[in-house]
């Protein structure tokens, strides 16, 4: 009897929560007050009790920060506790709000001891989902191997006997970071529909150019300020998950707080993994992919027998828009341990040539397990042959599919993502110190143990501000990004000339200062493409022997990853005619990079 008094009597007090949640939207205030009531609730209950809150209260808890309906079907304007944070300024009420959510505070402790439970199992709605994984679904046979194609779903994708549907299940950690991913992405379609209408891309050839010079003059076109993301709370929120539940173990500042944060032993290793896994991949699908008509490899699907043909379904649609922040901190948190290698003054090598790399997630996670990939030093490769292909259609698709009757921001900041990912000696092991002091002041932080480490890592010196031969392999591994990517820029370019003179001017000169400020990177990107263009495998003076052994993955990786386009899609830029089937880049006949370059020059 006394338990089952209990229970009703957490039940009771869930249903009180639940109220308090759904009606804290009216000053700062109450929703410190909420989440000091949410907070009293967890610290006082049994783990068996916290059923109740998980299961009553948590999913309006979820509504409230993000500013979803009841029915997540949407966001409400500046309902949110973030929206209302940012409209406020409010740093106090900031703070209260990032310990509440923190993976360093009582909310996710008591999320990791539920799991650990199986207590609380929620179905994420279908409509939710990336895209391409929303058509997976429609298909019993699809479904049957989606989880051996995307990890992300292994275990996660069930039956409902009684509808003989097939929907998500997640636990609680899991359903929490869709909804944490998806809210970026609902927020951009959100901006969207606010926005100008955006008609389908018109075939524009550049002949036509010409006649829209007069227009020019009216002067450069900017985006009316769009609303910031969260005012910095969901980036730091992002940036605390990455480094709590993604340890870098290129930078040792990440990996003592494993054990410690997560409240779990070193005997809990296999979850963490799959946290961990779960994370990246979650990030990746929902932001990278989501409506890419090409989500996977094409030889996993071969190898898998599995067609998708997203092609007629998604077509010629851009990514969502409002993403290049997110995004900007999650490869640069990702590729940060280049940055920390090269601090050592070691010399970065990934292990084999790029194409025994250039494997798919899925033989990615089979070879062995993610922990013992990442305990043995090889995130560098790891994380960076993930991101690698999404990333490279995500930009690719941003500057293919962009309207040209649409505002040019978010090419703007996709075009800023990429610069980034292709200087990456640039960076510094300090960009992410205002988030870490943020993080600081987490009650639970070990800051401490996080100061000594950033000190040691500073006492090695700044990061190099120009390309050296200690980057050759990163370069080597991503060779696309600085080939076949400049071409379909500059396509890009001639496309959006009229729209904005000054931005498109801007863009072209910082590509070119890139692969021209180095001597080094401009004889490693001859002897590649010399390399690439050989007919025989006869040494010349521009050909190195062992960047022979590249060219058979570069082949392979600019097939795959230009996977289903075709030259409609470049509909209005000089590859119309002109398709980047091979690279072409540093070619001087009339399909090259150069000639296509000094078409560009002569419209300025």
């Amino acid at each position: 009897m006394i338990p089952h008094l209990y229970a009703m009597d957490s039940q009771t007090k869930a249903q009180e929560l639940l109220s308090k949640i759904l009606s804290s939207s009216s000053s700062p205030s109450t929703i410190s007050t909420t989440c000091d009531a949410i907070e009293d609730f967890l610290q006082k209950h049994t783990v068996d009790q916290k059923r109740s809150f998980f299961s009553i209260a948590f999913p309006s808890l979820i509504c409230k920060v993000f500013g979803f309906d009841e029915v997540f079907s949407s966001l409400k304007s500046t309902s949110s506790w973030i929206d209302q944070i940012q409209a406020l300024n409010d740093s106090e009420l900031e703070l209260r709000v990032f310990n509440l959510l923190s993976p360093f505070g009582t909310l996710f402790s008591s999320i990791h001891s539920v799991d650990r439970n199986c207590l609380v199992k929620y179905v994420f709605p279908v409509e939710r989902l990336p895209e391409w994984i929303r058509f997976m679904l429609q298909s019993e046979k699809d479904c049957r191997v989606l989880a051996d194609l995307c990890p992300l779903f292994k275990d996660r994708v069930k039956e409902d006997s009684v509808k003989g549907t097939f929907q998500v299940q997640l636990n609680v950690f899991e359903y929490y970071m869709f909804w944490f991913a998806y809210y970026p992405v609902c927020r951009g379609n959100s901006d969207n529909s606010n926005a100008v209408v955006v008609k389908k891309s018109r075939r524009f050839r550049l002949e036509n150019w010409t006649s829209s010079f007069p227009v020019l003059a009216g002067g450069v076109s900017h985006v009316p300020g769009g609303q910031k993301l969260g005012c910095g709370l969901y980036i730091r929120l992002l940036y605390a998950y990455l480094h709590a539940f993604v340890p870098n173990y290129g930078v040792e500042a990440h990996q003592p707080y494993r054990s410690s944060l997560l409240h779990y032993s070193s005997g809990y290793d296999g979850a963490l993994a799959l946290q961990m896994e779960f994370m990246v991949y979650t990030l990746i699908h929902f932001w990278l992919v989501d409506n890419d008509f090409s989500p996977l490899s094409v030889n996993v699907c071969k190898s898998f027998g599995v067609t998708v043909p997203f092609r007629a379904v998604l077509g010629e649609t851009p990514p969502p828009s409002g993403l290049g922040e997110v995004l900007m901190l999650f490869v640069k948190y990702l590729n940060s341990s280049w940055v920390a290698l090269n601090h050592d003054s070691e010399t970065i090598d990934l292990t084999g040539t790029p194409r025994s790399r250039a494997s798919s997630s899925v033989d990615f996670l089979k070879s062995t397990s993610v922990l013992t990939q990442m305990g043995s030093g090889c995130s560098v490769a790891s994380w960076n042959s993930l991101i690698q292909r999404p990333l490279y259609r995500f930009i690719l698709r941003t500057f293919l599919f962009c309207p040209v009757d649409t505002y040019i921001r978010n090419a703007s900041q996709v075009f800023s993502l990429w610069i980034s990912y292709i200087e990456p000696w640039k960076a510094s092991v300090e960009e992410f110190a205002d988030l870490d002091a943020f993080i600081g002041q987490s009650p639970r932080r070990l800051g401490d143990e996080k100061n000594h480490t950033r000190d040691t890592i500073k006492d090695n010196g700044q990061s190099a501000s120009g390309y050296t031969s200690s980057w050759e392999s990163y370069v080597l591994s991503n060779y696309l990004f600085y080939s076949s990517l400049v071409m379909h820029f500059l396509g890009f370019a001639h496309k959006f000339l009229h729209t904005d003179v000054e931005a498109i001017i801007q863009m072209v000169l910082k590509v070119l200062n890139i692969l021209t400020s180095s001597r080094e990177l401009r004889d490693l990107m001859k002897k590649v493409d010399a390399a690439f263009h050989s007919r025989s495998l006869v040494s010349s003076p521009l050909v190195v022997d062992n960047l022979h052994k590249y060219v058979p993955s570069i082949r392979e990786q600019l097939q795959d990853w230009e996977d289903g386009l075709c030259e409609n899609d470049a509909d209005g830029s000089f590859l119309h005619d002109n398709w980047n089937q091979d690279l072409r880049l540093l070619s001087d006949g009339e399909d090259g990079g150069q000639q296509l370059l000094q078409v560009l020059l002569d419209l300025f």
